[in-house]
């Protein structure tokens, strides 16, 4: 049965004032859409800008049936339920963010596979 999913690695950040909760709520989340779900220690990482609030960020590794787009779109789904709105990342406060870094083996998302917010996650699951 596995042979026939596909493998995505996600990035997963909060800088929000309740970041712990959204974190947690989020991995809750994705065991609930995904199959064999993995997720990395919370570790904090300084804003990329070098001003907006540090970040709380994490790395799952989890199997899916679904297409790329599908999946795409239960995350995107998921941060408007958690209150990301085109206004909140204006002012630099991110509820949480999920993005697919890597989808089956390709990297999706260069920048953020290069970054530290997502390398040291991604290290520790698949070292």
């Amino acid at each position: 049965m596995w042979s026939d999913m596909n493998t995505l690695v996600i990035g997963i950040g909060s800088n929000s004032k309740d970041c712990q909760q959204q974190m947690a709520c989020a991995m809750e989340h994705l065991a609930t859409l995904f199959y064999e779900v993995k997720v990395s220690s919370v570790y904090e990482t300084p804003a990329l800008n070098g001003k907006d609030a540090s970040y709380l960020n994490a790395v799952a590794i989890a199997k899916t049936d679904m297409e790329l787009s599908q999946a795409t779109s239960c995350l995107k789904q998921w941060e408007k339920q958690c209150g990301r709105t085109p206004e909140s990342k204006l002012q630099g406060s991110i509820p949480i963010d999920l993005d697919i870094v890597v989808w089956n083996d390709d990297v999706l998302r260069e920048k953020d596979f290069s970054y530290s917010f997502f390398t040291k996650g991604y290290k520790e699951l698949v070292d």
